[in-house]
């Protein structure tokens, strides 16, 4: 299990190291994986230049074969001038074939989303949350959220 995770954490590492990004940050779960309904994840990051284009991508680690098809999420995104933007996002995780929509290593799956897709963001301070509505009290075979913030060319 932990040269799983070092694997990743390594994977990830490369591929952050390769790229344009402005903010990057991924959190592994506790061991038992199950991200806990009362979990809100919260992601801090500035915007230096408002010239620019950005994405804002989700990533979902799971465990492969991943036993529901989606799931529901709340993105709360607080820009800079006190303003914030509810989404509600019902994040597929398989097609209607039951195809994994994820990019799968081994028994590792990471699942990109944008959340928003060439958009313009003001300068200064930004707060983004996720949650999931999933019922019961936690969702299992979670491995680890992030949330990166891209330039778009």
């Amino acid at each position: 299990m932990k040269a799983r995770f070092l694997f990743l954490f390594c994977a990830f590492s490369f591929l952050t190291s390769c790229s344009d990004n402005h903010f990057r940050q991924f959190d592994l779960l506790p061991e038992d994986q199950r991200w806990q309904s009362s979990d809100k994840k919260n992601f801090e990051f500035d915007i230096q230049n408002d010239a620019q284009m950005y994405n804002i991508i989700f990533q979902f680690s799971h465990i492969y074969g991943y036993q529901f098809a989606s799931i529901p999420l709340q993105v709360s995104i607080e820009s800079p001038d006190g303003k914030t933007e509810e989404l509600n996002i019902d994040l597929k995780i398989a097609d209607d074939s039951g195809k994994q929509l994820a990019e799968c290593s081994g028994d590792v799956c990471d699942l990109f989303y944008k959340i928003k897709e060439k958009t313009k963001m003001q300068k200064g301070k930004y707060k983004v949350t996720i949650s999931h509505s999933f019922k019961g009290p936690y969702l299992p075979n979670v491995i680890g959220l992030g949330l990166a913030v891209e330039n778009v060319k």
